[in-house]
């Protein structure tokens, strides 16, 4: 009988350990947030169009024209490693007259993200610096730095790392 009563016990309790191993809370699901913030000098737009292609929810490219001075975008992934990124793309306007002497080429970007588990990272990246270019060399200028693009890779534990070959085809 202390054998049955022996046997009885250790059932019981390798039941009630297996039932509690388990986390019935469901888990919850992380998220980074990327805000995109660039500016471009007047004399840029003046010159060319420009064509930004953006790492939108979950890795989805986005293209769009430039008409302002300002441009941001927040965007949210759920998928890791998230990538964010932009590819920023000048064409000389058929119609510009490139009338001044010299021309101050400016882009810059503002990167920053907000993981749900409390991880945030800023990057501020110069694309365009080129001040004073001869009317002559803006074509040149352009040409040289459009399809360009900087991107980031960002995992669930909020490390960021550069990505600068991100795959902008839609």
């Amino acid at each position: 009988m202390k054998k049955y009563l022996f046997m009885a016990a250790v059932l019981i309790v390798t039941a009630l350990s297996l039932s509690s191993c388990g986390n019935d809370e469901p888990k919850e699901k992380v998220t980074v947030t990327a805000t995109y913030n660039m500016t471009f000098s007047q004399d840029l737009l003046n010159a060319c169009n420009v064509f930004i292609t953006y790492k939108a929810e979950n890795g989805r490219n986005v293209m769009e024209a430039i008409n302002s001075t300002w441009w941001t975008k927040s965007v949210t992934s759920d998928k890791f490693p998230a990538e964010f990124g932009v590819m920023y793309k000048f064409s000389t306007k058929s119609d510009a007259e490139l009338t001044q002497e010299q021309y101050d080429l400016a882009c810059d970007l503002n990167f920053n993200f907000k993981t749900s588990k409390g991880g945030s990272y800023t990057k501020n990246v110069t694309i365009i610096n080129a001040s004073d270019v001869k009317k002559d060399k803006v074509v040149s200028t352009l040409n040289r730095l459009s399809g360009n693009s900087t991107g980031f890779k960002v995992t669930i534990d909020g490390d960021v790392s550069p990505a600068n070959n991100l795959n902008y085809d839609n």
